[in-house]
Order: C-alpha cells, then sequence, then structure tokens
C-alpha cells in the first residue's frame, strides 16, 4: 500500500512539474483583445439622408412637391402621420375688398381666436416670385394652457386672380421644412 501510495505522489508531482514547464498561454477572452481596424472610422454620420419627392397636384391648377413619407390626407392636407407633421392648404378667389383688406381681416380673425391664445410671431412680409406675390407671417399659439407654445406658419401666394394659402404648424413641422415644401408651388394651368 506503501508503494501505490507513493507511485501516486511521484505521478502527481511529475503531472504538475510538466504543467509548470509547458509554457501553456492563458485562454483569452474576446473582451481582452485590442481592436484594431485597417481603416480610418467615419466620425460623422450624415444626419439627412435624401429622399424621394411626391408631387402633389390640386384640381386648382398647382402644385406642390413632398416628402415621400407622407400621405394625402384630405383635398386640403398633407400630412406624415408617424409625426404629425402636416401641412394645410385652400385656394379662393380673391374677395373684392382685395388682397391687402382679407389678410387684415383674416390674421384679426385668428387672433381673436377664443380656442388658443394667439399672437402675431413674424410680421408679414410680401415679396414676388414670377407672377405670384407671396405673403408670409407667423401666429404664436398658446393652445389649452401658456406652456403648449407652438407656430402657425402661414404662406399665401397670390395670382392668376386667386388666393393660394398654406398653413404649418411648428412644431412638430420645422419652419424650414415648411419652407421648404411650399416654395417648390408652381403653377400649371
Amino acid at each position: 500500500m506503501k508503494t501505490l501510495l507513493t507511485i501516486v505522489v511521484i505521478c502527481a508531482t511529475f503531472t504538475f512539474l510538466s504543467a509548470c514547464t509547458n509554457n501553456i498561454e492563458p485562454e483569452v477572452k474576446p473582451t481582452d483583445v485590442p481592436v484594431e481596424t485597417s481603416h480610418p472610422i467615419e466620425s460623422e454620420v450624415p444626419t439627412e439622408v435624401p429622399s424621394e419627392l411626391l408631387k402633389y397636384q390640386s384640381k386648382d391648377g398647382w402644385t406642390i412637391q413632398y416628402p415621400a413619407s407622407w400621405d394625402k390626407i384630405t383635398d386640403s392636407t398633407l400630412q406624415e402621420s408617424a409625426t404629425e407633421k402636416y401641412i394645410s392648404f385652400r385656394t379662393h378667389a380673391i374677395p373684392e375688398e382685395g388682397v391687402e383688406k382679407w389678410l387684415d381681416s383674416e390674421i384679426e380673425r385668428k387672433l381673436s381666436s377664443e380656442e388658443a391664445d394667439n399672437k402675431l410671431f413674424e410680421d408679414v412680409t410680401k415679396e414676388t416670385k414670377g407672377d405670384f406675390t407671396i405673403y408670409k407671417y407667423a401666429l404664436q399659439s398658446a393652445y389649452v394652457r401658456a406652456t403648449n407654445i407652438s407656430e402657425l406658419r402661414n404662406i399665401i401666394y397670390v395670382g392668376n386672380e386667386h388666393i393660394y394659402e398654406f398653413h404649418g404648424n411648428v412644431p412638430p413641422l420645422s419652419k424650414e421644412e415648411f419652407e421648404n415644401i411650399v416654395e417648390t408651388f408652381t403653377f400649371e394651368k
């Protein structure tokens, strides 16, 4: 029995010594491996991806282009349902009192609205583009509570004896998005 125990101790010693002298590499885990790349990593990600534009053709002869992610909701509204961004529009004949008086009364009507506290945010500007006169203005609107503030943007094209009105709510729509879409306005009749 003593011999058997001696043999076991000797075997265990040899096993231990051979393990110590065999330069066994420690196990390397993937998280311990340094990451090296052979190409530079892009630090800037494009913020805007160009998207396809669709064309809205009104029955009154004008068109605008809008992002393909938007839907035509009604004959007077385009909307991106996922974000609730929208542009509404309407066309009507120039009233007898003329555009300037009509515009003054429209702004006054919106300012006196009881559903919201509206204030003139950007004064009316007037410019000419081709055969059209363009009016722009914005109202600041506090709806329900004073902290729920938005801008009601308005761009109006006047020509061909008609008024072509475009409205958008900022936010969720940005001023630039609204203007970029409405600036694609063309008259095709």
